[in-house]
């Protein structure tokens, strides 16, 4: 998320970033878990799609992790290849990660169909993408999407089961939109008082109709 590329996960009460980013972690330190579970293999191989510079690295563990990148600009991929036309081997990975990259790709479709490509029998998906987010990477950044978007793109590429979290709600996502609009030092206090606001309002008035974004995990 942003203009520039994850390297290290701070979440930090004080930026912009952090409604989003409150959700968005746990959800895919859940996914991440949930998928190595299905998958079912002791050092099942991951090809985390769009790397960037691998911020969740660290939450495979034991599992032999691959980054693939369109370019080495503000990323460390290990190679460089396109999503939509991966040189990858059918029914080879176990696990395709590819997190905040589907709203760049200009035909997601191809690229489900890529992943279902490469996904061995059993293997899973870990996806996540925005339904709300200022213009970022341009002129990339083409889409966004809602839970039957994702849904549709999903059972086209032939995944049969899967599941979609909201990363927030209602709440959540109006109070992001209001601290992306404060930047700099001087909006730190308040960026912190409607960062908590959004969270408390989150927990005790739970809607989903407008989240930020989603997470989500298939299986192949």
């Amino acid at each position: 998320m942003g203009s520039h590329r994850l390297r290290k996960r701070r979440l930090k009460i004080w930026r912009s970033d952090y409604l989003v980013n409150r959700y968005l972690w746990p959800n895919i330190e859940r996914a991440i878990q949930e998928a190595k579970k299905a998958v079912g293999v002791p050092n099942p191989l991951v090809l985390d799609v769009g790397c960037g510079h691998k911020p969740y690295r660290e939450s495979f563990g034991a599992v032999r992790y691959i980054g693939m990148d369109r370019t080495t600009e503000d990323s460390s991929p290990d190679f460089l290849g396109d999503a939509c036309s991966m040189p990858i081997g059918t029914c080879t990975v176990d696990i395709v990660f590819a997190t905040q990259v589907i709203e760049h790709v200009p035909e997601p479709h191809r690229m489900l169909k890529e992943f279902k490509r490469i996904l061995r029998p059993g293997g899973a998906l870990i996806l996540s993408g925005p339904m709300f987010w200022p213009l970022h990477e341009e002129p990339y950044d083409f889409y966004r999407f809602t839970k039957y978007g994702f849904a549709r793109l999903l059972g086209d590429a032939g995944f049969s089961r899967w599941t979609i979290r909201e990363d927030g709600g209602d709440w959540a996502q109006i109070a992001l939109a209001v601290c992306l609009k404060f930047d700099g030092f001087a909006a730190i206090p308040f960026r912190c008082l409607v960062n908590v606001a959004g969270g408390v309002l989150d927990a005790i008035s739970r809607s989903n109709k407008c989240p930020s974004n989603y997470t989500v995990l298939a299986e192949s």
